[in-house]
């Protein structure tokens, strides 16, 4: 599948970035494309990618902060909106 705008994280690999993978595809109506590099993650959507919180912990099956999430990310793609329950990722206008 071929996006016209990707966005989203790129997590290392392992127990997050399963757990992100997951949050991405209950937390977004559009298709997640998931690309495994073998020592990272990248998680791509079309435009806009919201990863929640509550979505991660439920995941984990344990308490969750976002500032866990920017530990085991190296790097993301388009821009990033940062808070304590969600980080979205977006496009910008072309």
């Amino acid at each position: 599948m071929t996006l016209k705008q990707p966005v989203g994280p790129v997590v290392q690999a392992g127990e997050m970035a399963a757990a992100v993978v997951s949050a991405a595809r209950s937390d977004n109506s559009s298709e997640v494309v998931v690309k495994d590099r073998g020592s990272y993650v990248r998680i791509e959507l079309d435009g806009e990618c919201l990863i929640r919180r509550e979505s991660i912990e439920r995941e984990l099956g344990r308490p969750f902060r976002m500032r866990e999430l920017e530990v085991n990310m190296p790097s993301f793609q388009g821009r990033i909106e940062t808070t304590s329950e969600y980080f979205r990722f977006y496009a910008t206008a072309s």
